[in-house]
């Protein structure tokens, strides 16, 4: 189907069991919103202790299952249980939700058509498109390109990454040396600070000359060129004292910018290590080092590559900070503690992928990635005075959590185990890839779905279900890959994400004539107002319209 949507609405509002839109290969974002009333929570309430998951034999279906088939859904439906069992530690459904589900999956069962539909274009559902701010025409054809939806707008974008050299004689050297080879360069990881947004450049290939960097917020520009941070003295090749090859950053509460250095170079050709991986924490108000925190040895794998990094900070105590660094490629979880500088690693199954989700296609691309734990994001202060860690394998289609309170020494993590648990359900039954990762401080969390083209949501408080996730924007020309996400410090939080088109530059090719980088930004609590993500929106547990088999 040649139509690309630009953003998808809630199933619910539109009444649809399901939308997708594909544009050649692709399976577009599918809207998962519900109708509810508005609820003005009493503060943040996501703790461990107050959820639950079903764990009874139905929670995931056998990956043959082919949800078109109506014969085997009534199959399905004899084997579902009558008598679900519950764990008394973990998120999930509670006995009455799950009595719900058996009765509301039974009347769907029997009353679904025998094929899917994928798109309906009747009057009501246009005219919701429309009141949604889709102006959607099923007959257009094309979108403006930098249109993902009614609440993100676009910052910057570029064709090609370039850099603030000290002179034309230094740039053209550094071209003439293959030091600076522009196509080479992928703008990664983001992140914000006043008027400053950081962009990460890790080293994929040969002539990246730098490997952080700022834009100018504002810019007089859509397509600024990148100051090397702190300075060009820092982007040094060879020097284990400087920058290596950073992934993603993290900006404090305490101004202060937290750089997780993996230390790896040519990455997209089997990662050679240039270095040890080192934490460096720079004062944003000086632009200085205030410390660098070299990884122990006996806490890096033969291959591991630290990408992501969260930092926790209580009552405003900077001196107290606690981080957690996620090894994607040797499922570990490292934990630092600023005030002892020290750290250790924690090994857990869940970090690890799940072979079932490690098949990507994307946009005619088909590639296998064995990404274990990425995403990871920190919850606001519960009612306990405690945060949870949410984390996710970039190959799975499940969401996992974990209190801080577990994580804090070593000895606590390694014998407690079960406290590592999955939340709800899968995202989505196929094409449910997650990178980053960040909740804001009302606990929406916001997550880039890299082989949907789209940024989604899930309110914390509520149960981590399909019907549960919304849709902040959504576009397959220039949401392809949305790779980092981050919100800011102002009062009235953005969201803030970035797409690179990273899968066409490893494995397929890079278009310089045309746009292939984008930072779009959303203000947070009109991004998700008055939907099922909004902290205020409660959903009927009697008007659920979610096919939760499919």
């Amino acid at each position: 189907m040649a139509n690309v949507v630009p953003w998808l609405l809630s199933m619910c509002l539109l009444g649809l069991q399901e939308i997708a839109i594909q544009s050649g290969s692709n399976a577009l974002s599918r809207g998962l919103e519900t109708t509810g009333q508005k609820n003005v929570p009493s503060g943040f309430r996501s703790s461990l202790r107050n959820y639950k998951i079903l764990i009874s034999g139905h929670d995931e279906l056998p990956g043959h299952i082919n949800c078109d088939s109506p014969k085997l859904e009534e199959n399905l439906l004899e084997r579902l249980p009558t008598t679900p069992v519950y764990s008394t530690h973990s998120y999930g459904s509670t006995p009455d939700s799950s009595e719900y589900f058996s009765r509301h999956l039974e009347k769907r069962l029997r009353s679904r058509p025998p094929a899917r539909n994928l798109l309906r274009t009747d009057a009501h559902s246009v005219n919701q498109l429309e009141s949604h701010g889709f102006n959607y025409d099923p007959g257009r054809g094309h979108i403006e390109d930098d249109y993902v939806g009614p609440a993100m707008e676009l910052v910057y974008a570029w064709s090609t990454i370039d850099y603030t050299y000290d002179s034309i004689e230094a740039r053209d050297s550094a071209i003439y040396d293959g030091d600076f080879v522009a196509e080479n360069n992928l703008p990664l990881g983001l992140e914000i600070w006043r008027d400053k947004v950081f962009i990460t450049l890790p080293k994929w290939k040969e002539g990246i000359p730098v490997t952080l960097a700022t834009v100018p917020k504002p810019s007089k520009t859509k397509s600024p060129k990148l100051r090397p941070y702190p300075d060009w003295r820092w982007h040094q090749p060879g020097n284990c004292d400087g920058l290596t090859s950073v992934f993603r950053i993290q900006v404090d509460e305490c101004d202060r910018v937290w750089v997780l250095d993996s230390g790896k170079v040519d990455v997209a050709r089997g990662a050679k290590s240039a270095c040890p991986p080192a934490i460096f924490i720079f004062d944003l108000a000086t632009d200085t080092l205030v410390r660098k925190y070299t990884i122990p040895s006996d806490q890096v794998k033969e291959d591991s590559l630290y990408t992501n990094i969260v930092v926790d900070i209580r009552n405003g105590d900077c001196d107290s900070a606690i981080a957690y660094a996620s090894d994607v490629f040797r499922y570990g979880l490292l934990v630092y503690d600023f005030l002892d500088d020290s750290s250790f690693r924690i090994q857990h199954h869940l970090f690890y992928p799940d072979p079932l989700a490690s098949k990507y296609e994307l946009h005619g691309l088909k590639f296998q990635w064995t990404d274990g734990i990425f995403g990871i994001a920190l919850s606001p202060v519960d009612i306990h005075d405690d945060r949870t860690l949410f984390f996710h394998p970039m190959s799975s289609f499940r969401e996992f959590a974990v209190s801080t309170s577990i994580l804090r020494d070593k000895r606590t993590a390694d014998e407690n185990t079960e406290y590592f648990m999955p939340i709800g359900r899968p995202r989505a039954k196929d094409y449910g890839h997650s990178s980053g990762s960040v909740i804001d401080r009302n606990g929406v969390m916001f997550f880039n779905m890299v082989t949907r083209d789209s940024v989604w949501c899930w309110d914390t408080r509520k149960e981590y279900i399909p019907q549960n996730l919304g849709v902040v924007g959504t576009s397959n020309l220039s949401l392809v890959f949305p790779n980092d996400i981050k919100v800011d410090h102002d009062h009235d939080q953005n969201v803030w994400t970035i797409s690179n088109r990273l899968a066409m530059y490893l494995y397929g090719s890079i278009d310089s004539s045309k746009v292939n980088y984008r930072v779009f930004k959303a203000n947070a609590r009109e991004a998700v107002k008055d939907t099922v993500c909004d902290p205020n929106y409660v959903v009927p547990g009697s008007e659920h319209g979610y096919d939760e088999i499919c």
